[in-house]
């Protein structure tokens, strides 16, 4: 059966148990005069654009508070960076923010610490910002819901040999990555790297839950286990792995 990720923004309307803050919702009783309730963050897939530019964006939100950013460089030039956020919170109009979140951008010396924002008011379309907290330029992105919001992520459909860059601060490697039938993870890539790991379906969301341990170097995260998530659009996958002290992340854009 399919299973299909609904921004929980519209649960909120319809059942206060969703609320988070404000109220008691076995009551029923309303919140306080002015209080902005939250909710859980909507959870799916989402296609788009940098704003001002032709470079691709692609959002995935997970219902914990969770999100990524991946997003292009102009000209097509695949995979120009990630921002993650983790435990980000979602108010009643649709508005997802979060103060613990990082802008990889590749090419880069160190991760950037950002604001991420993104707003749901106007589903199934989004848009949002990442926003430097030096005071530096920041990201701006539009994306609408994709008709992969509605397929159930399994682990026979991520099944296959991917082929395409791994990547990180330090740089970019010809990498391939085999995903089991089982779950089962193992990659390679042309700079002497072995990693092993195991991939899952996530809950509610047309996402994967990635689990990799990496050798040593060359590889890009030398003896460490990382974990993330992962998107598969059509044959294309697409991972984030952010280091455990989210300082760096392995990226990977590859096709089957």
């Amino acid at each position: 059966m399919k299973r299909t990720a609904i921004p929980l923004v519209l649960c909120a309307a319809a059942l206060a148990a969703c609320s988070t803050d404000g109220g008691n919702p076995a009551s029923g009783a309303a919140p306080p005069p002015g209080t902005v309730t939250t909710t859980f963050s909507s959870g799916g897939v989402y296609k788009g654009s940098l704003q001002g530019s032709t470079a691709e964006a692609t959002l995935l939100m997970l219902f914990d508070g969770t999100a990524y950013l991946f997003y292009g460089g102009a000209g097509g030039t695949g995979l120009a960076g990630v921002a993650v956020a983790a435990h980000g919170t979602q108010t009643s109009d649709g508005r997802f923010t979060s103060s613990s979140a990082f802008d990889y951008r590749l090419g880069t010396q160190a991760a950037s610490p950002v604001t991420f924002n993104a707003n749901f008011a106007h589903a199934p379309s989004v848009d949002g910002s990442v926003v430097n907290r030096n005071g530096s330029a920041s990201l701006a992105y539009a994306a609408r819901a994709m008709p992969i919001l509605d397929v159930a992520p399994t682990r026979a459909n991520a099944g296959g040999l991917y082929s395409g860059r791994g990547m990180s601060l330090g740089g970019a490697t010809q990498t391939r990555i085999t995903v089991a039938g089982d779950g089962y993870l193992a990659g390679t890539t042309t700079s002497g790297c072995i990693f092993r790991g195991t991939t899952a379906p996530h809950e509610g969301a047309n996402a994967y839950d990635v689990s990799v341990t990496f050798g040593p170097a060359p590889c890009p995260l030398p003896d460490a286990t990382v974990t993330g998530n992962a998107i598969l659009d059509g044959a294309r996958l697409l991972v984030a792995l952010p280091s455990p002290d989210r300082s760096d992340v392995f990226l990977f854009d590859g096709r089957k």
